[in-house]
């Protein structure tokens, strides 16, 4: 049970749960509850008081800006927003500092009106930015809206997908050639992307560890991101983390293919060392992608984007067979449309091939 009054509980699984007041009306009365966790009574008891320090320099904020301004009530909006991860965190300051506040600097919130979605949109359109990126950009302002009480009836633009580019067979060849007997751990990789589908991110926070040759299976449990550096006292505005995928699905097991049992085996290194950099020390996604690219040079390969070896993988594999339930599993695709969708439109030659498996008619014969 409960203390009295103290609104801390022990859960089910283990954990304690304290509560403790997140907003109030105008009037005073409670109209939304805020949540922490912890192993202990006492680790969650310090952990709300510290949440209820971060609330009391925040509402002392609220008091003082003028609440009909949409710059300071979005400032103040994502300045309550102290939980979320350290990269929705990165992406919502670029939205809002960069995109949503120079558009509706001067605009008051209760003046906010479709026409002006509207122009907001044409605005960022006319920036060059593609209807996926505006899409983000106007979920982050409607849940600011909806915050406030306002409903905006808007159409959020339609995201056209881009044309799938992949390596050529020609290219594929001279990075095998090339890499076939290497000893560069960092040019084996590229290859070892190309059999995986891993993302760059997920390949620079691999430890050995994650590769598991008994059963041949790579677990896929982490990520290297670049945030905002919430506390800049060092000097550094961005900071490297080493954090969970984005999304439940990410986290998955990818089968090792046969083909590249040999070369594992050939770098294998303690369990904790990074497969990128053979120490306990990971190479940033920047610096490796600088090698991809010097990597593409000298092979005359002009420069493609790290993601193409991912689609290089994901085409290939449908082409050879493998069903699409795997592969947006291997892919880590919250679900099979994401998979069908940006990849089943595969090549001229290979929707021929396919329309030719259609004989339940022997046309050959004549019926007249």
């Amino acid at each position: 049970m409960p203390k009295k009054g103290e609104n801390i509980t022990k859960r089910k699984d283990g954990r304690y749960e304290a509560r403790f007041v997140k907003e109030r009306d105008d009037t005073g009365k409670i109209t939304k509850y805020g949540f922490v966790y912890a192993k202990s009574y006492l680790e969650v008891k310090k952990k709300r008081e510290e949440v209820l320090k971060k609330f009391e320099i925040i509402n002392s904020k609220k008091s003082l800006i003028r609440k009909d301004n949409i710059e300071d009530s979005i400032i103040s909006w994502f300045d309550s927003k102290i939980s979320i991860k350290d990269s929705s965190y990165t992406n919502y300051y670029s939205i809002i500092y960069s995109k949503i506040i120079p558009f509706f600097k001067d605009k008051k919130l209760k003046d906010i009106r479709d026409e002006d979605i509207l122009e907001f949109i044409k605005y960022l359109q006319d920036k060059g930015l593609g209807n996926k990126r505006i899409k983000d950009i106007l979920l982050v302002f409607k849940q600011f809206l909806k915050y406030n009480g306002i409903n905006i009836k808007y159409e959020l633009p339609k995201v056209s997908q881009n044309k799938i580019i992949t390596l050529t067979d020609e290219e594929i060849r001279k990075i095998e050639k090339k890499t076939k007997h290497t000893n560069n751990v960092k040019e084996f990789a590229i290859l070892f992307t190309l059999f995986s589908g891993v993302r760059i991110g997920e390949l620079c926070a691999l430890k050995w560890k994650d590769i598991d040759l008994n059963n041949k299976v790579i677990h896929i449990t982490k990520t290297l991101i670049r945030v905002r550096n919430k506390d800049i006292s060092n000097g550094q505005k961005t900071k490297l983390i080493l954090d969970s995928p984005k999304t439940h699905n990410s986290i998955r097991d990818i089968p090792i293919n046969d083909a590249l049992m040999p070369y594992l085996k050939k770098f294998k290194r303690d369990d904790n060392c990074y497969f990128l950099t053979e120490n306990e020390s990971f190479m940033s996604t920047k610096r490796y992608y600088k090698f991809y690219l010097n990597y593409l040079k000298s092979l005359s390969i002009k420069k493609y984007k790290f993601h193409i070896l991912r689609h290089t993988f994901a085409t290939h594999s449908l082409l050879c067979g493998v069903d699409i339930k795997s592969l947006s599993e291997i892919l880590g695709h919250s679900s099979v449309k994401i998979t069908l969708d940006l990849y089943v439109h595969i090549n001229d030659s290979e929707k021929l091939f396919q329309i030719n498996k259609l004989t339940f008619i022997d046309l050959s014969k004549s019926y007249l």
